[in-house]
C-alpha cells in the first residue's frame, strides 16, 4: 500500500465520524474536580478521613468525654476548671463529617463513661443537642455540620 492509499483510508475512518458528530472534547467527559480543604475556625487543618464512621481518639482532652479522631479542638474556644467537686467545661471541636455520624458517636460513646441520657434535640438548622447526667454533673453537647465540617460544642456544668 502507498501512501497515498493510506491517507485515503485514514480519511475515509474518520470522515464519517467527524460528519456525524461523534466528536467530543475529552475536557467534557471528565469533569474537573477541585480538593475540598478544610480548616477549623483557629486555622488548623482538618484532614480527611479514610472509612466511615467515627471512632474515639485516646486519650481526650476530657478523659471521660470521648473525641473523635482526626478532630481538633478550637483552642480559642475551650475553657475548663475544676472546683474539687465538679466541672465546668466548655469544649468545640472541628473535624470532616456528617452531623448524623457526630450524634451517633456521642450516643454509643457516652453510655461507656456512665453518661445517662436525659434527652434529644433537634433544631430547625440541622443541629443536634444531647443531654446526659453523671453523679453531679450535667453534659450538653451541640452537634452541627455545615460543608463537610462538624462543630461538636460540649457543655458540662454541676448540677
Amino acid at each position: 500500500m502507498d501512501m497515498t492509499t493510506k491517507v485515503l483510508a485514514f480519511v475515509a475512518v474518520l470522515a464519517p465520524m467527524i460528519l456525524a458528530g461523534c466528536r467530543q472534547d475529552p475536557i467534557e467527559k471528565v469533569p474537573f474536580q477541585v480538593p475540598v480543604v478544610s480548616w477549623s475556625d483557629d486555622g488548623e487543618y482538618l484532614p480527611h478521613r479514610a472509612g466511615p464512621g467515627l471512632v474515639a481518639q485516646s486519650p481526650s482532652p476530657i478523659p471521660d468525654v470521648p473525641m473523635p479522631i482526626g478532630f481538633k479542638a478550637v483552642k480559642s474556644q475551650c475553657s475548663s476548671s475544676f472546683d474539687g467537686v465538679s466541672r465546668t467545661v466548655t469544649h468545640v471541636y472541628q473535624g470532616r463529617a456528617a452531623a448524623a455520624e457526630t450524634v451517633l458517636f456521642y450516643q454509643q460513646q457516652l453510655p461507656l463513661f456512665d453518661w445517662e441520657k436525659v434527652e434529644r434535640q433537634t433544631f430547625e438548622d440541622g443541629s443536634t443537642s444531647l443531654h446526659y447526667t453523671k453523679g453531679n454533673e450535667a453534659l450538653g453537647i451541640r452537634l452541627s455540620e455545615r460543608h463537610g465540617k462538624a462543630t461538636i460544642e460540649i457543655y458540662m456544668t454541676p448540677r
